[in-house]
């Protein structure tokens, strides 16, 4: 019986047989240009230590009896599994050793680029690989990406850089000598003072650049590495001055004393808070001590005097201007040598009155203020009290009073019954109203925005006498409230 027709769609026995041996034909073609394409990578010196196990398999059928024979062909290649260990750790699989030759070329042509073209040294002998009897199918491998970024990670690239080296050690690495020394200029003239005239400048420890293999990861740019020398091994933080801060209230909001808020930014001064002004929080130590002398010109105001002229048109304590005084100017060169901005000493070398002082006159009241007993009982001067700065010891000195934080224009309201001995402007407290409440009982209400009493004008206990401003030396919107007995500074919260 036979197991084929003698035609099969058309097609006879014959036909049938010649079209399979084309087939079988050109499968073992295909089969052994693979077969060569493996022999051929076998002879990489770097596969040589490799084994490849190539089973051919050769399976041979009949079809329907001995009239049609078919051979069909499996190739079947052992893909090989390789370790890659990078500087002792085991970082992955690969297939092939090559893709490392090929991940090191890419690596060093990269860095080159990006380093400014300096030599980049990568430690080979920290890669090593080795052949692992693990079923190819069940490894995921790395990629080309996955290898590169594997060796990047590992720190055994470095790069040939110049190193600014501070009393031993190695501070920053730059990528030329140039900017190593640029960077050096940048720091010293931090220091300088515009339009000086420089003398000498330098270092006081000893700084020296050299050459070393640094890590990729530890190269910095020029501004950087200004910024490190600096500022010392600390980032800086800086805090900016809004309104109604004191020292007292920044130092405890930031964990640190007043004291060392005030050593942390040499020449602070406390009273001198502006809204906006920029302060660090802690003391910068800067790698180095920039040693700088120059010749530095400066402006000094010339005092005038003032010539008062007695007058009954006005109360006792209260004095007008006349006639404007003017300041006179002075010239002066000094030579001046700093340690990080700090002066260290001062010689004036010479100088010039480039515009003499012009006297003021002022007329000076003699008329008697009337006398006024209060109740002898303090009230507050404002509805809501919060105190931002307290009476007594304040930055080395004493605080004569209490601040006492509101919003501008908040209506001030006098403590007692008593007569205006002063309303004017009087230099670091602004715009001041004094009250007289007999028996050597004052108080002093600064820093107002706007007045409303006139001097030997008598006011009541909670008359509106001025508003809540910043005049004078101040930082943000309060009411420094003073108590005197007899001329002498009381605790105004022993009174209200």
């Amino acid at each position: 019986m036979s197991f084929l027709k003698d035609s099969i769609n058309g097609e006879s026995r014959r036909d049938l047989f010649e079209k399979y041996k084309s087939i079988i034909r050109t499968n073992i073609t295909k089969c052994t240009e693979k077969i060569k394409t493996k022999i051929t990578d076998f002879r990489i010196e770097i596969l040589s230590r490799a084994s490849k196990k190539v089973k051919i398999g050769i399976v041979t059928g009949g079809i329907v009896g001995a009239v049609v024979i078919s051979s069909v062909i499996f190739l079947n290649i052992e893909e090989d599994v390789y370790k890659l260990t990078i500087s002792g750790k085991n970082s992955g699989y690969i297939s092939d050793p090559q893709l490392i030759s090929q991940c090191l070329e890419e690596i060093k042509t990269d860095l080159s680029g990006r380093t400014d073209g300096m030599e980049i040294i990568i430690d080979d002998d920290a890669i090593l690989f080795e052949s692992v009897d693990i079923n190819a199918n069940k490894v995921n491998f790395l990629t080309k990406k996955e290898i590169s970024e594997r060796i990047l990670s590992s720190n055994i690239c470095k790069a040939n850089a110049w190193t600014i080296n501070i009393n031993g050690t190695d501070v920053a690495a730059v990528s030329s000598e140039d900017e190593a020394n640029s960077i050096l200029n940048g720091v010293t003239d931090k220091y300088l003072s515009p339009g000086s005239e420089v003398i000498s400048v330098g270092f006081k420890e000893d700084v020296i650049i050299t050459q070393a293999a640094v890590n990729i990861a530890d190269l910095l740019k020029p501004e950087d590495a200004v910024n490190l020398i600096l500022t010392g091994t600390k980032e800086p933080k800086v805090y900016i001055v809004e309104s109604g801060d004191t020292i007292w209230d920044i130092a405890k909001a930031n964990a640190i004393s007043p004291t060392e808020l005030q050593e942390a930014n040499p020449g602070f001064d406390p009273d001198k808070l502006k809204i906006g002004q920029q302060l660090n929080l802690y003391q910068i130590k800067p790698y180095v001590t920039v040693i700088t002398k120059e010749i530095v010109g400066s402006t000094e105001k010339i005092d005038f005097d003032t010539i008062y002229e007695s007058t009954n048109a006005l109360y006792k304590g209260e004095i007008k201007v006349k006639t404007a005084g003017a300041y006179g100017v002075r010239e002066i060169r000094s030579e001046v040598l700093k340690e990080n901005g700090v002066i260290v000493s001062s010689t004036e070398l010479e100088s010039v009155v480039t515009k003499e002082p012009k006297a003021q006159i002022a007329l000076k009241g003699t008329k008697s203020i009337a006398t006024f007993t209060g109740s002898g009982t303090l009230s507050s001067p404002m509805g809501r009290i919060e105190v931002s700065s307290a009476f007594g010891s304040r930055g080395g000195g004493r605080h004569t009073g209490v601040d006492l934080r509101n919003p501008k224009g908040t209506p001030i309201r006098a403590a007692d019954d008593g007569v205006v001995t002063f309303a004017g402007y009087s230099g670091s407290y602004g715009n001041i109203v004094k009250l007289s409440h007999g028996n050597g009982l004052e108080t002093w209400y600064a820093h107002c925005d706007t007045m409303s009493v006139s001097v030997g004008q008598i006011v009541k206990k909670g008359d509106t006498i001025a508003t809540v401003g910043i005049t004078g030396r101040a930082t943000g919107y309060h009411l420094h409230f003073e108590v005197r007995k007899n001329g002498v500074p009381q605790n105004p919260m022993n009174y209200i």
